[in-house]
């Protein structure tokens, strides 16, 4: 969340990857829950935080980090949430987090797959991989000589970066394993122990890659890690369609600042503003749910996704009036 403009406001951190300049803000991680069908049924976790402001040149950053424990991690934040969201499930619901290069590690896939959840997440950079014959090798070798399991058109939309377009894509998988060193997930020990492989999680990989993009235009390019079978064109193309519903998460953000302008909130310390973002989240979700419930059922009724006190008061501020209605309207839409 950008708060720089407000110079008065005390307790905000940094929110800029630049160490000689420091953009100041909240940090702000949501999880959103989605039906296959893309309907938000809410947050199922919420943090807000003050980021500590560093002066470290990226060189010394990757030492801090590579020496910290999982614990000592910002991004302990997915592992945290991933806790939270598998105790308010049921048990027999089947649960994928899904997540972009941000939430590509070894320690989030190790605990999905203890707590028997599903992961559908792109991969950041080249790791190691085990084949299922036990030859050592890296994700992207092994998938470069897999045969293209099919081409499927992707539905692009438009973001910052690009405007909406269909992106025919090859799609290839290979399954095997991903080795975990001991380092990565509890902190260095030794220079020997590091070296030796601990744990291993077993995934399936999926390249999805765009050939030939259109003229000036970036290639769709993903390889996604899940732990959920691959193992033919149907499985790939569905998963591939289940990780696009991470896209919901940025129109949640969207919502947050641009439909219910958390930014502009003029609040004098982090403390209250995190409260009001708290607060506009549970709304930015509502809009959200409204606003695909009226595209699925839109002869719905009102009263099907607000309460009695929510319908009276959004008529009343629509409407100018200070009059309570007795009756809702016919349609959702209205």
């Amino acid at each position: 969340m950008d708060f720089d403009t407000h110079k008065k406001t005390e307790g905000l951190g940094s929110i800029s990857k630049a160490y000689h300049k420091h953009k100041m803000g909240l940090m702000l991680h949501a999880s959103l829950m989605v039906t296959q069908e893309g309907l938000p049924l809410g947050l199922s976790s919420l943090k807000c935080w003050s980021r500590v402001s560093r002066e470290e040149p990226p060189q010394e950053k990757q030492r801090r980090l590579y020496q910290s424990t999982m614990k000592e991690k910002e991004s302990i934040k997915w592992i945290e949430t991933l806790y939270e969201t598998a105790a308010l499930i049921p048990k027999d619901t089947c649960l994928i987090t899904l997540g972009d290069r941000e939430a590509d590690i070894f320690e989030l896939f190790r605990v999905a797959s203890s707590l028997k959840t599903f992961f559908i997440i792109r991969n950041r950079k080249d790791r190691k991989f085990i084949d299922e014959k036990g030859k050592k090798t890296t994700v992207q070798t092994a998938l470069s000589k897999t045969p293209i399991l099919k081409t499927i058109a992707l539905t692009l939309p438009k973001n910052q970066q690009r405007v909406a377009r269909t992106a025919y894509v090859d799609m290839r998988s290979i399954s095997g394993w991903l080795p975990i060193r001991n380092n990565l997930v509890y902190g260095p020990t030794n220079k020997d122990a590091s070296r030796h492989i601990h744990e291993k999680v077993h995934v399936s990989a999926i390249s999805v890659k765009e050939q030939p993009p259109p003229e000036g235009v970036a290639p769709v390019e993903w390889v996604l890690l899940t732990n959920l079978t691959a193992t033919d064109a149907f499985e790939a193309e569905e998963q591939v369609n289940w990780y696009r519903l991470r896209w919901k998460i940025e129109e949640f953000f969207k919502t947050l600042k641009s439909g219910c302008c958390v930014e502009q909130c003029r609040l004098n310390t982090a403390t209250k503003l995190t409260k009001m973002i708290t607060l506009k989240s549970i709304i930015a979700f509502k809009l959200m749910y409204m606003t695909k419930m009226a595209a699925l059922c839109p002869e719905a009724t009102c009263t099907d996704v607000l309460s009695k006190i929510e319908w009276q008061t959004l008529y009343c501020r629509i409407q100018t009036t200070s009059r309570l209605p007795e009756h809702p309207p016919q349609c959702f839409r209205q």
